[in-house]
């Protein structure tokens, strides 16, 4: 099989494996890569040699977290695959490579089948109408199931999907595969396709498949659709001239089956990405003239740790040849295109040039991030559709191990923010913590490995703090002295303050009610001052103050031995004073969330809110057989929340959260919270 890869634009396919951790989306992988006699052997998941999980990570957790790409040639075409993860914590990867795909191929497990992520996936697809097929795959083990399958996706999906093979045999007996659109089994020997009659004993089932089959097609043809509903039955030609063009506007959804660990149906999975799936001109996602301006977009970024940072382009006009320089629209920076290559895992082949719709890495272009639009100078550059991935919301503190490492981590997690898009990095002005936001416990574990493994750095970790706020409860008046005079220039402030609760939200005011002069104007502000931090210390558990208004009164001051410094502490210790008088509560944030879940799982999540001190919104649909759960729930009781629906909806909720206001702590929550306070102010 010719090993070339360089081809025109029609004869490329940009294909995409999605699908649940453990589908067996790599191991397909592997079985392409061997039918194209890329590799001599399949590695695999299991025993860490897969060619595109070649991260330490990737073959310590035996599954994907990031995106790969290998470039296969078959039969004079180019296919580009890209092995996208699937575990909920690693899914964002899947999201940019929506911009680098013309077909999405959903490995489905015919002994699980429809997972959690799969619908998250499928749903993000139909965001920018990517056209899909399904491969049901593990055909050939004993609890797998083909005719439950298709009619779970059927009822998931619609009518619109529909099988194009059947399994010969299930289990054991698997042993090829029936062509429904032209009624034959199909079975490989020595590499090529031998066509026998269907067998007797599937020939009931394949009619009743070949009809959900030709339903699905007809419908994408106006002529075909009356013609079959006037009873006239479209023969296997006219049905395949619609096929394509059906699947190219995501109205139709084949479905192949198979055994990628026995490398059944593999052969006829790439056969049928090549005849029947679009390339980048069917879907019209690329200007396909070699004359015009060159434009690409950023799909991925990577670390090397040898070549440094590598980018993943798709180019989407013009041709781009090695040393091109182009404009990133973002920042405006010219920037040269070095050597250009295609991948196959962590191995890169040079290539010389490369058309529209192609997929190409290029190191070395500083300051370049995903999603980014680079063009040739003086051209206009595109509008990227882009789905943007899910926030992150589980969320820790992050600090070095080793005292004097800061910058070396900050520095180490804007390069991981770089590679995996997903990640949020933030300081929280607050709490002055370092927070990383992620999908969950495995998303932090292996984001702190890779920055050991990349960047040198090892990081600790720990729950965020709350931002806690206090305020008072009343109105009180408080005395600040400051006085220290032992002779020589001393120290000499004396103030009077009134503070009182003002309405949440309304910040701190301060009053200067002086008369008479009792403290000169120059040290007024300095009382002023002293509240202020007295109010950033806190009272009852170290927290700021807010919604305050202090009126300053009266006070005494002399004539050597006042200054600024003197009445900066009256001012500390008069709104200490008064505030000790006037009782302090203590206020936490509040979260704004929303839960989105099947509809039979919605009790069990509104009574673990409920369990959480969580005040129930109200419930909308969202979608088929979904519910949308809004609550007001207190930050404290949602730390872990993420990881924790995960396991409740068995991988099904999903979960948005969002700072909705600060409300009072009960009282025996805040006593504990206060004591714990002062537990650490003694250590």
């Amino acid at each position: 099989m010719s090993k070339d890869l360089s081809v025109p634009t029609e004869k490329l396919r940009n294909v995409l494996l999605l699908g649940h951790t453990g589908t067996g989306k790599t191991t397909l992988t592997e079985a392409l890569l061997e039918a194209a006699g890329l590799i001599g052997r399949r590695g695999s998941t299991a025993d860490g040699a897969a060619t595109l999980d070649f991260e330490p990570e990737e073959q310590d957790r035996h599954h994907t977290l990031g995106l790969a790409m290998a470039a296969i040639p078959w039969r004079g075409y180019k296919l580009n695959l890209l092995d996208a993860p699937g575990g909920a914590e690693a899914i964002g990867d899947a999201y940019s490579a929506l911009a680098a795909a013309d077909v999405a191929v959903f490995v489905v497990d015919a002994t699980a089948g429809v997972q959690p992520q799969h619908e998250e996936l499928w749903a993000a697809c139909d965001e920018v109408s990517l056209p899909r097929v399904v491969f049901l795959n593990k055909l050939d083990k004993d609890t797998a199931g083909f005719q439950r399958s298709v009619d779970e996706l059927r009822q998931r999906y619609g009518r619109a999907l529909a099988p194009v093979h059947m399994p010969i045999g299930i289990g054991p007996d698997f042993t090829g595969v029936i062509d429904l659109l032209h009624f034959t089994a199909v079975q490989l020997k020595d590499g090529e396709r031998v066509e026998q009659e269907v067998p007797a004993e599937r020939r009931a089932q394949a009619e009743t498949n070949r009809e959900f089959l030709v339903e699905a097609i007809v419908e994408n043809d106006d002529d075909l659709l009356e013609r079959y509903l006037e009873g006239d039955v479209p023969d296997a030609k006219e049905l395949g001239a619609v096929f394509a063009r059906g699947m190219a506007r995501s109205g139709f959804y084949p479905l192949l089956c198979g055994s990628a660990e026995l490398a059944l149906g593999v052969y006829l999975l790439a056969d049928f990405v090549v005849d029947q799936c679009p390339s980048p001109t069917d879907r019209a996602a690329v200007a396909t003239t070699t004359d015009g301006a060159t434009t690409a977009t950023v799909v991925k970024t990577f670390s090397d740790p040898y070549v440094g940072r590598i980018n993943l382009l798709r180019v989407l006009s013009g041709m781009l040849t090695a040393d091109d320089h182009l404009i990133d629209a973002r920042t405006g920076s010219e920037l040269r295109m070095h050597q250009l290559f295609t991948l196959r895992g962590k191995e890169q082949i040079p290539v010389s040039q490369v058309p529209a719709g192609d997929l190409v890495a290029v190191a070395k272009l500083d300051d370049v991030l995903t999603g980014d639009v680079l063009h040739a100078k003086g051209a206009t550059p595109p509008q990227v559709a882009a789905v943007e991935a899910p926030e992150p919301y589980f969320r820790v503190a992050v600090t070095p191990h080793s005292a004097g490492d800061e910058d070396k981590l900050s520095t180490g997690l804007a390069r991981i923010v770089e590679e995996d898009a997903s990640l949020r990095v933030e300081r929280d002005p607050v709490t002055h913590q370092m927070v990383l936001r992620a999908y969950g416990p495995t998303h932090v574990d292996v984001t702190r490995r890779r920055l050991q493994r990349k960047f040198g750095v090892e990081v600790e970790q720990s729950p965020p703090k709350i931002a806690y706020r206090e305020t008072l409860k009343g109105r009180a008046q408080g005395l600040g002295r400051h006085v220290k005079q032992t002779g020589g220039h001393g120290q000499y402030g004396i103030a009077h303050v009134e503070v009182e609760p003002l309405p949440r939200g309304a910040g701190f005011v301060f009053e200067d009610a002086i008369v008479g002069g009792v403290i000169p104007n120059q040290f007024i502000a300095s009382v002023e001052k002293g509240v202020l931090e007295a109010m950033q210390r806190g009272v009852l558990a170290g927290c700021p103050v807010v919604d305050v208004k202090v009126r300053l009164f009266d006070g005494k001051h002399h004539s050597v031995d006042s200054s600024d410094m003197a009445f900066q502490m009256a001012g500390i210790v008069a709104f200490k004073d008064a505030a000790g008088k006037a009782g302090v509560k203590l206020l936490e944030p509040v979260l704004e969330v929303d839960v989105s879940i099947p509809d039979d799982l919605t009790g069990d999540v509104m009574g673990d809110l409920s369990a959480r001190r969580g005040r129930i919104q109200g419930t909308d649909p969202a979608g088929p057989a979904r519910q949308m759960v809004h609550a007001l729930v207190p930050e404290a009781e949602m730390l872990t929340y993420v990881a924790e629906l995960r396991a409740l909806t068995s991988g099904r909720g999903t979960v948005a959260m969002r700072y909705h206001h600060h409300q009072e702590v009960p009282d025996h929550i805040a006593q504990r919270i206060a004591a714990q306070a002062d537990s650490d102010r003694q250590d």
